[in-house]
């Protein structure tokens, strides 16, 4: 055994380079040498056995849900070893800082402590904050680079005040596979120098916190098709190619000083077909930290993933990785094994010995630098503070969304699609997008419009006035789903509408026509119902989007509470949620009509401005069920937070959660009815080319309305959508907005944002 263990060591050295030992030293880029530094390291070193030194290479696995009474033990064991670190992956951020307390008081040697938190510490512990994944900031614009460089900053200083040292990140893979498994939007993106650009700026933001960044994942993970932590991934790219694309971010990071990187499992095939990346001297040794000249601290990745242990056992793969060149073996599987295969190669060879105490020394170099200066510093969880500066942090990354936004509105206005339009978006409660465009007509002397500009809502006001005044009565016990509308009606009996139920006219499956110009035959408000009355229904109760069934429900609403439609989603919703610019009859409210988005210039009514477009509405003298209501995008946005709250906004309730659950589910979806109660929801089959775009989830539910506007409800995505516009001035057709998919479009990059 002794001979075959010998035979190994002797063709492991072979294969490191020659002569590394005597000739090593750091540079500028790695570890600047200082007196006090090789005073503390030499002073350290002194009181650590072999055992101990080889310890100190390895940064271990913290197990979950550790009671105090298991840390105290996990510790004990860590010290009885020496490991040089820890690293957690997951947890809360108390936990966490009490078992970095511990571990730190009982240790001898200060411990390197370790996570791996490329988009933030909410990636491993669960109340902590994650930002977007790095492939969103990818997409920003090369004079909006600073921002990276603000959240690396954040998480740093984050990770400095948990007792955090060395944070693995960021990544320097190039998404250049789109099968690939394990890296995607976890890159930065396609372009080598783009990806390169913001690693170097999150490397340079995390270390000005005194955080060591670790680049990876060396050298180059991005055209894989296969995971790591499942098997060996195969890179076959020419070295040509892989200089060029492939490690051009490395060296980019390195010239920058980043202070560690992370070495792939990775068979490539151009430089080794015989040893994975990890446990190769030629990639390592010869091409990381010879060719490349990289000097900082060199750290495998998790020596536990099967890209490694599929092939080479416990010990015998970390005493592979440190012949390799690595200075860290991060989380062997097995501790005990891994130093004792490593410890009898050292006693059986000088050389290896002597490569045991140089990386032992390279380990404490970057504890010189990186834990020692903090090692007394207080550890403790960030407070309330971080969540709002990261917050301002993605806020401005959102000004990057609209930039995209502006040239897809601004095609839109140029083809005379809408003179312009308001856009407000809600990203987990808050108002991330609320943005302004274009004029109030094609007058290029319009004034502009702005972020107070009032729109007529057209068919929104079936969901922001009269379905929420629906859902407050069933909530009341006032009325019920199953109730027949001529229960509150009392002219619907004895008609063929006498057994439409609320659920029906809430769905659109009563039988009612579609539109009929009702105004053409009166002119008096309380006539309008009568007529839907009198009117033919459909030959069956199949679904048909119906205006009339609205018009009833806004009519059961007054007569149920003795207060019209405007009165009672006033006093119960728009006025407690403190609603400025959401009324009907804005006129009628004193508002200066100059501050309303007109509508269409119509051959009887002349241009309309200030009164409701839809004809029907208008002879109900502005208040209806299904039109009639005008407001602000932004205001709309907050109606529709307190749905996806679950009723509530600003700590008040306004509607029962089951309630809200009720309405926006589908009620009649094998009869092929998508639509909820009130509200719209996806197609059964997503389309490119539909009402809401494809991305939207089934969960999701909103409204369109014929004036240009619409909103949309995301809940497995915490996301509200609203596009407000006045594309029917100064004529309704052709309806350009819809033909150029200008609102769904806006819909897709906000879903392909959220989703990176």
């Amino acid at each position: 055994m002794r001979k075959r263990l010998a035979a190994f060591m002797a063709l492991m050295l072979l294969a490191a380079v020659g002569g590394r030992l005597a000739a090593q030293r750091f540079d500028a880029r790695g570890f600047t040498y200082r007196d006090p530094e090789t005073n503390w390291v030499d002073s350290v070193m002194q009181t650590l056995s072999l055992d101990q030194r080889i310890a100190q290479l390895m940064v271990v696995r913290v197990p979950l849900d550790m009671d105090d009474r298991q840390a105290k033990a996990f510790s004990e064991v860590m010290n009885t070893y020496g490991v040089g670190g820890v690293c957690f992956f997951a947890g809360t951020a108390e936990r966490q800082a009490s078992m970095t307390r511990r571990f730190q008081r009982d240790a001898r040697v200060p411990l390197m402590v370790c996570i791996d938190g490329e988009w933030g510490l909410g990636m491993r512990l669960k109340d902590m904050y994650s930002f977007p994944r790095n492939a969103r900031f990818g997409e920003l614009s090369s004079d909006a680079d600073s921002i990276v460089y603000r959240m690396g900053a954040e998480i740093g200083r984050q990770c400095r005040e948990m007792g955090i040292h060395v944070n693995f990140a960021p990544v320097a893979d190039i998404n250049s596979n789109p099968n690939n498994p394990v890296i995607g939007t976890r890159s930065f993106g396609t372009d080598p120098e783009r990806v390169a650009q913001l690693a170097v700026m999150f490397a340079l933001g995390q270390q000005s916190q005194g955080v060591m960044a670790v680049a990876k994942h060396f050298p180059g993970h991005g055209d894989t098709d296969k995971d790591s932590h499942l098997e060996l991934p195969v890179i076959k790219h020419t070295l040509a190619y892989i200089d060029t694309v492939d490690l051009h971010p490395f060296r980019r990071l390195f010239d920058a000083g980043v202070g560690g990187v992370m070495v792939a499992h990775l068979q490539v095939n151009a430089y080794d077909s015989l040893r994975p990346s990890t446990l190769s001297p030629t990639i390592v040794d010869g091409l990381l930290k010879g060719t490349m000249g990289f000097g900082g601290l060199v750290i495998t990745d998790g020596m536990d993933m099967k890209g490694i242990t599929n092939g080479y056992g416990a010990g015998r793969a970390e005493l592979m990785a440190m012949l390799a060149g690595n200075d860290i073996l991060l989380l062997p599987p097995d501790v005990r094994e891994a130093i004792e295969t490593i410890k009898t190669a050292a006693v059986q060879s000088d050389s290896v010995r002597r490569l045991v105490d140089y990386h032992c020394r390279r380990v404490l170099k970057a504890k010189y630098h990186y834990v020692r200066p903090y090692v007394n510093d207080a550890v403790r969880v960030p407070d309330e503070s971080h969540t709002a500066v990261c917050n301002d942090i993605v806020s401005d990354l959102n000004l990057n969304i609209d930039r995209r936004i502006d040239s897809i509105v601004d095609n839109a206005i140029r083809q005379n699609a809408m003179p312009g339009c308001q856009i407000a978006v809600m990203h987990r409660g808050r108002l991330v997008v609320n943005r302004s465009y274009g004029h109030l007509t094609y007058d290029s002397t319009a004034a502009p419009v702005t972020t107070g500009t009032i729109y007529d809502l057209a068919s929104l006001t079936k969901v922001c006035a009269t379905t929420l005044a629906v859902m407050r009565l069933i909530d009341k016990g006032q009325v019920k789903l199953d109730d027949k509308l001529s229960r509150h009606l009392p002219y619907l009996k004895g008609t063929d509408k006498t057994n439409i139920t609320v659920r029906q006219a809430l769905s659109h499956c009563a039988g009612l026509k579609a539109y009929d110009a009702l105004w053409q035959l009166t002119s008096e408000r309380d006539s309008i119902p009568l007529l839907i009355a009198a009117s033919q229904l459909n030959a069956d109760n199949s679904y048909c989007y119906s205006d009339f069934g609205f018009i009833l429900l806004a009519d059961m609403v007054e007569r149920v509470t003795g207060q019209t439609l405007d009165e009672y989603v006033e006093e119960h919703f728009y006025d407690p949620m403190g609603l400025n610019s959401t009324f009907f009859t804005p006129l009628d409210e004193g508002i200066d009509t100059l501050r309303i988005a007109p509508t269409e210039v119509d051959s009887i009514r002349g241009l309309i401005r200030g009164t409701v477009h839809d004809p029907n509405a208008f002879a109900m003298d502005g208040v209806a069920g299904h039109a009639g209501l005008f407001s602000t995008a932004d205001e709309v946005a907050l109606i529709m937070q307190m749905l996806l709250n679950g009723g509530v906004l600003d700590g008040r309730r306004y509607l029962k959660q089951k309630t809200v659950e009720t309405f926006t589910r589908r009620h009649f979806e094998r009869q092929g009815n998508r639509r909820a109660l009130g509200f719209d929801k996806q197609l059964f089959s997503p389309s490119s080319n539909a009402q809401v775009c494809p991305e939207a989830s089934q969960a999701s539910y909103g409204h369109t309305g014929f004036t240009g506007t619409m909103v949309w409800v995301d809940p497995e995505y915490n996301l509200v959508y609203v596009f407000l516009s006045n594309r029917v001035h100064p004529s309704a057709s052709p309806n350009r907005l819809a033909q150029l998919n200008v609102r769904t479009d806006i819909q897709s990059l906000l879903y392909n944002d959220i989703r990176k």
